[in-house]
């Protein structure tokens, strides 16, 4: 019976302590010399960036700034006014850019604007479509990296996507920023070293027109940049992770309207990875494909706060069968948490020390314990149907992106 027992409690310990062991490996990818990529020092094709926005109005002008400084005169730039109720569609024409105005009340959400974009594209098609979101900001360069790569490769490309910490927040969105790091930086830096893919992330995405002719994103998904990423990978055509081109972005300053956005992520992650986890692993044993292998570990990784707690909670579990003679779900949860811890400090040591000073550190419990909102039902609820977040660049934009 003792046997049979520890059997059936080593089952979920072996299988933290194999995401424990993937999330490290991550980690230790991103220190591994960047993988080589076709050269492609500047594309030849015309490009298209489509920027969805829903009442940007006073975050849109440097944004498109931004992407004007990097195109050239016969690129477009085209802005979808999605149910707006305010001046963006004025600032879009002061700026110069092209205006499609999209107003359904029913289909709402960034993924139907896309698609609204590349339907109106496909009557003159470009070669390289760029993705940006409207409250972004771009470091010089990045338009023409992603569009070079994208049409040299004609794979997918994503761009360093990182949230920032506005000038005078608090310590603890310097612990998000952070975290926002590890995941969207030297994870993704690490899946694409070891793997050759990665994760599409929304903003400062370079799609081919072969590929973005034939999307479809209109489906109402929270989380459709990581889904588009699952189907292309499937597809054969695994998204290109180019770091130097970076995107930056800032979280809101609201702590509520921020609880809402980290929802919709760490939720809709979630939930895509229950409907497809199984059916990934599965596709890529069976094709004997090491991407797909690669992408579905990736995305069995809970939210880091998530991911913590469920190794504390095991840890304890075990320690309570160890007292009663049961000893091997103890021994995986050790490693599990020797992992985990390691791997965040070796982050922190080689990627976040900049962001998140050694005296910042104690910020940490304090911002585990914030995540709590994400998880209240005002948060979840929202998630159920898309809501524009309530952003720092709400607030009048600064001139230049945040370099540190």
């Amino acid at each position: 019976m003792t046997g049979l027992l520890s059997f059936i409690l080593s089952v979920p310990a072996v299988l933290i302590f194999l995401l424990a062991l993937f999330f490290a490996v991550e980690v230790g990818g991103a220190l591994l010399p960047a993988r080589k990529r076709k050269a492609a020092t500047h594309r030849n094709g015309r490009i298209a960036v489509i920027i969805p926005a829903h009442n940007e109005g006073l975050s849109l002008a440097p944004t498109l700034q931004d992407v004007k400084r990097q195109i050239n005169k016969d690129d477009r730039i085209i802005v979808v006014a999605d149910n707006c109720t305010d001046n963006t569609a004025a600032v879009v024409i002061e700026e110069g850019a092209e205006c499609l105005s999209r107003t359904n009340n029913e289909f709402r959400g960034k993924g139907y604007a896309l698609q609204f974009a590349l339907d109106e594209l496909k009557n003159d098609p470009p070669d390289v479509v760029v993705f940006i979101d409207a409250d972004c900001r771009l470091r010089e360069g990045t338009i023409e990296t992603i569009a070079a790569e994208a049409e040299t490769s004609l794979r997918p490309v994503q761009a360093l996507y990182l949230m920032q910490a506005a000038k005078g927040d608090g310590p603890q969105r310097r612990v998000a920023e952070f975290a926002w790091t590890l995941i969207n930086e030297v994870r993704m830096s690490g899946l694409y070293n070891l793997f050759d893919t990665t994760r599409l992330t929304g903003a400062g995405m370079a799609l081919p027109w072969k590929l973005a002719a034939n999307l479809s994103v209109g489906t109402g998904e929270i989380v459709e940049d990581l889904s588009l990423s699952l189907d292309l990978t499937r597809e054969g055509v695994a998204p290109i992770f180019v770091r130097e081109a970076v995107v930056l972005s800032e979280f809101p300053s609201n702590d509520d309207a921020a609880a809402k956005q980290r929802a919709r992520w760490e939720h809709g992650s979630m939930r895509l990875a229950q409907r497809n986890l199984v059916g990934l692993f599965l596709d890529g044993i069976k094709r004997g494909d090491l991407r797909l292998i690669a992408m579905a570990f990736d995305l069995s990784i809970p939210p880091l706060t998530v991911f913590a707690a469920i190794i504390i909670a095991g840890g304890i579990g075990s320690l309570i069968a160890l007292l009663f003679g049961i000893a091997l779900p103890f021994s995986f949860m050790a490693l599990s948490g020797v992992l985990f811890v390691g791997a965040v400090s070796v982050s922190w040591f080689f990627f976040g020390r900049d962001i998140l000073p050694a005296s910042s550190v104690q910020n940490i419990a304090g911002y585990m314990v914030s995540k709590r909102k994400v998880y209240e039902d005002e948060a979840r609820q929202s998630t159920k149907t898309w809501t524009r977040t309530e952003r720092a660049s709400d607030r009048p934009a600064s001139s230049s992106p945040k370099n540190d």
